[in-house]
């Protein structure tokens, strides 16, 4: 899964390449976090990427070779690899053409936006760089021209600039459910997971069940029993970003449960591998 970069927050340039470095440092840490928190593996740079002008009469590629920190260098360089952002769009590149920040007050006028269109077309967050206030924001406005006459609408893409907007209810939403989904089983053998259960009526019960939802690839441990939920008639009772899944073995009047680990990386993953034990374990 990838954030795609808003090559147009290179905009307003910043007063020199270290401040740009700072700015740059500081995205791909923001990056970790989404990295970190919800499994995206890649930053979309445009192809022409090395040729953007960063600082006045300086490209991007001329300005990150000019590090001095080898380190820093090394780390800037490290994310400048395919994919790229054209590669996703397949037939959309030709609409590329048809979209333009524009704001005055910060003086970006009519500035074809690479990656905040192909946020748009492929329904994927941005990731700007902090140069400035105008970027700091979790949506980003800018133009669309939607036909030959010229007129223009207004759209929108949501935007990580900062640690808080990972948070932010439609960016995280976006985070959650944009991009391929794509499951990780556990290299652990069944017979080595953890099954940890209180010593309650019904455990017998829950230690067979158990016993069977540990060959799942999917499920790393059993954590602990659940207080009986009689009421409840679903398999899955509750499900959580952290890969958590509850279970209640509902043809049992008592209503035994379990939690359970699973290899979910963020709750689109979880919920997809809840409906994976639903349909191999429900009765």
């Amino acid at each position: 899964m990838e954030v795609v970069f808003n090559e147009v927050s290179f905009l307003p340039y910043s007063e020199n390449e270290y401040v740009l470095k700072s700015s740059f440092i500081n995205m791909l840490k923001v990056f970790a976090i989404v990295k970190e928190k919800h499994g995206f593996s890649h930053i979309l740079f445009p192809t022409n990427i090395g040729t953007i002008s960063v600082l006045n009469g300086k490209s991007f590629t001329q300005w990150a070779y000019e590090i001095q920190h080898q380190g820093e260098k090394n780390t800037i360089l490290s994310f400048i690899k395919r994919p790229f952002g054209e590669d996703v769009l397949e037939e959309q590149i030709m609409h590329l053409n048809k979209f333009y920040y524009h704001n005055e007050s910060v003086g970006i006028i009519e500035k074809y936006c690479i990656g905040l269109a192909i946020g748009y077309l492929k329904d994927k967050v941005s990731i700007s760089l902090n140069t400035n206030l105008c970027w700091n924001f979790p949506q980003i406005s800018f133009k669309e021209i939607i036909d030959d006459d010229f007129n223009i609408q207004d759209v929108l893409v949501n935007n990580i600039t900062g640690e808080d907007h990972i948070s932010n209810n439609d960016v995280e939403k976006n985070l959650i459910y944009s991009g391929e989904l794509e499951l990780i089983g556990t290299p652990v053998n069944f017979s080595s997971k953890s099954i940890s259960l209180r010593d309650d009526h019904g455990k017998d019960k829950l230690k067979t069940f158990s016993k069977r939802l540990v060959k799942s690839k999917y499920v790393v441990s059993i954590i602990n029993s659940l207080p009986f939920n009689p009421n409840d008639r679903e398999l899955i009772r509750k499900v959580f970003p952290d890969g958590k899944i509850e279970i209640v073995l509902h043809w049992e009047s008592a209503g035994y449960g379990i939690i359970i680990q699973t290899t979910g990386r963020n709750l689109r993953e979880t919920e997809e591998i809840a409906k994976i034990i639903k349909e191999n374990f429900d009765r």
